[in-house]
């Protein structure tokens, strides 16, 4: 039984990881832009095949062209011959016209030929097209992709931020910070009543040295008074 719960917990965690992972739009987009980029390296090797299809077909319908044109040439030579008296009309014609005939079937496979690389470059026009397309599909999930990061970076940090703040006591915080300013209001009156204290101290230091003056002109005062009346200068 026990092992068979550790399984159980073993499956759902892995299931929940799956979930995760197909939930996760960057990994998402990743694996879109895996496949865009997929179809887009299949394409461009299809569209390779078919542009040298059409390049071979064009070559084989000017070769046919060529091998037309170089029987009719001959043929043309067999009736000048046979104008000048070469060879007999009866023989030059029929050698020409069985020239004659394999020229037209050299220029049939020559349309045909054309006709099919014709097929191959509408072909590759469409293939192209789609080529075009997947770029600026590719070009724009990149660009999606690159945002997505940038806003998951942002709210992974903004979520930390929150989470320690989160974590703060705000009564704590109140109490702590009026605390503080018991503190602060403390300091202050301490420092008002040494400042009280100063000034004290120092009116009390002139005020007995005023004092001390005072005594002393008394008793000058005192002592001219006595030799006056004993008569001594």
């Amino acid at each position: 039984m026990g092992l068979l719960k550790r399984l159980l917990r073993v499956v759902k965690a892995e299931a929940h990881s799956v979930v995760e992972k197909l939930e996760d739009p960057i990994k998402i987009t990743e694996e879109g832009i895996r496949e865009l980029k997929k179809q887009l390296k299949e394409a461009m090797e299809s569209l390779a095949q078919v542009k040298a299809s059409q390049i071979r077909f064009e070559r084989e319908a000017r070769n046919e062209k060529e091998r037309a044109k170089a029987l009719i040439r001959k043929a043309e030579a067999l009736l000048k011959s046979a104008q000048e008296g070469e060879i007999s009309p009866q023989e030059a014609e029929k050698l020409a016209s069985e020239l004659i005939q394999k020229a037209e079937l050299h220029e049939q496979n020559a349309r045909r030929l054309e006709e099919e690389a014709k097929k191959q470059k509408e072909m590759a026009l469409k293939l192209q097209a789609k080529i075009d397309e997947l770029k600026l599909l590719i070009a724009k999930y990149e660009a999606e992709l690159k945002t997505l990061k940038a806003r998951m970076a942002t709210a992974k940090a903004v979520k930390k931020v929150n989470k320690e703040i989160a974590k703060v006591d705000p009564s704590d915080t109140i109490a702590m910070l009026e605390r503080m300013k018991e503190k602060v209001e403390e300091e202050e009156a301490m420092a008002e009543a040494y400042e009280e204290l100063a000034k004290q101290e120092i009116a009390t230091d002139v005020e007995t040295e005023a004092e001390k003056k005072l005594k002393t002109l008394e008793s000058k005062e005192k002592l001219e008074e006595l030799k006056k009346r004993l008569g001594l200068s």
